[in-house]
């Protein structure tokens, strides 16, 4: 999955911030999950060993703060995995999105927040894959076992406000969960006053039902990028002009 960033601007899109007087040691997830042909983003072996190189310790928060599209399951769950496993206790805050895979990671948090602008995307698994019949077929099976995995991580989190069988509709339907409507459903735990998304993602050609708020900010995103372009552009010209 090649998911664009509609930014032009520098950013860590993964980093680890350690901890600073009294503040806890902070893990920004602003990539895409795993790696693809294209480009490689938050890995479990690249995240994993950030978060060890802080030392921390056991009665210790980690905040982690995510905007991301999502990406490879797998590297999803193992990320998840991983953070559940730890002593300290897991801060989640979702800055922009935490789509597929990435709203995998969210779960991970004891506490997660959301902005009253961001959204949390979750969906049923999905592969390309190429074979005959019986490849298909258990490509299919494989997808229903993935999808129950997936079924048991968000229910460990939502504690009864949603039945499994709604649930599965909800990934059936791919759903996006704005702040007040997740912490309704048990997804997260507290509403936060809006912020700025530090980086948004070209997620329209992926996913189904983007809600408006998330298509009208890449069309503003996509123009002030063109604009950007242009103007640079222009700038360029006018150089060459003044060499010549």
């Amino acid at each position: 999955m090649n998911l664009n960033k509609l930014t032009n601007e520098p950013h860590d899109w993964f980093s680890v911030k350690s901890a600073a007087r009294g503040e806890p040691a902070e893990l920004f997830i602003y990539d895409q999950i795993g790696s693809s042909m294209w480009e490689e983003g938050v890995t479990p072996a690249s995240l994993i060993d950030e978060i060890k190189s802080l030392k921390m310790k056991d009665k210790d928060t980690l905040s982690i703060r995510i905007n991301s599209p999502g990406g490879n399951m797998f590297d999803g769950n193992t990320i998840y995995n991983y953070l559940r496993s730890m002593k300290q206790n897991i801060d989640v805050t979702i800055d922009g999105m935490a789509a597929s895979a990435a709203s995998i990671i969210a779960m991970a948090g004891d506490t997660i927040r959301m902005p009253e602008n961001s959204f949390l995307m979750i969906h049923n698994p999905w592969m390309v894959v190429a074979g005959d019949s019986q490849v298909m077929r258990k490509t299919a099976d494989d997808l229903d076992v993935m999808r129950d995995g997936a079924v048991k991580t968000y229910l460990s989190k939502t504690g009864g406000k949603v039945s499994k069988d709604e649930l599965i509709t909800m990934l059936d339907e791919e759903t996006w969960l704005g702040a007040e409507l997740a912490v309704e459903l048990g997804f997260a735990d507290e509403v936060l006053e809006p912020v700025r998304a530090a980086a948004l993602f070209d997620v329209s050609n992926y996913f189904n039902n983007v809600p408006d708020a998330i298509s009208h900010m890449e069309e503003r995103n996509k123009r002030a990028q063109q604009r950007a372009t242009l103007a640079a552009h222009k700038g360029l010209s006018t150089t060459d002009r003044a060499n010549k």
